[in-house]
């Protein structure tokens, strides 16, 4: 019985070290860096997030310009979070899908960051064609800023 017992706990052993040498040494660096990615941006680490997305190579997964995006977004670098998102929508785009929703706005909400209203209003009233509820709000948002552009236009000049 002693015998048995310790030959299944041996077994057990075996198979973590197995587990644990194929994670870190058989696992290419895009798959660390994107599960690594992944779990900094689930915790809101978007520095981090956006520092494992960058490592990775976007033409083999092309699903990380998105999350990159609005992690670009999270810390204001707008140009950045534009230049991912474009990506995206240009990937996704016509496709019926939750993330080309998503990623229409998400422009559009970069756009009115950047005061780029002509741009917003496209991307979001999109959104909003294709069910996006979320983008309701954020057209909202545009009309009160347009309309506070209209009243006092010298504003932003």
């Amino acid at each position: 019985m002693k015998k048995t017992i310790q030959i299944i706990i041996g077994i057990i052993a075996f198979a973590f070290l197995i587990v644990i040498i194929k994670k870190n040494f058989f696992t290419d660096d895009n798959t660390q860096f994107y599960d690594k990615a992944w779990s900094a941006y689930e915790n809101k680490q978007y520095e981090t997030a956006i520092m494992y997305f960058n490592l990775i190579d976007k033409d083999k997964y092309p699903e990380i310009l998105m999350p990159l995006g609005s992690s670009y977004l999270k810390i204001g670098n707008y140009n950045n979070a534009i230049q991912n998102l474009s990506k995206a929508y240009k990937i996704e785009l016509g496709k019926k899908t939750d993330n080309y929703n998503k990623i229409l706005n998400t422009l559009g909400v970069c756009y009115l960051e950047i005061k780029d209203l002509r741009q917003a209003r496209f991307y979001l009233e999109k959104a909003l064609n294709e069910g996006n509820q979320n983008s309701l709000r954020n057209i909202q948002i545009l009309d009160s800023l347009e309309q506070v552009q209209k009243n006092a236009p010298d504003i932003n000049q």
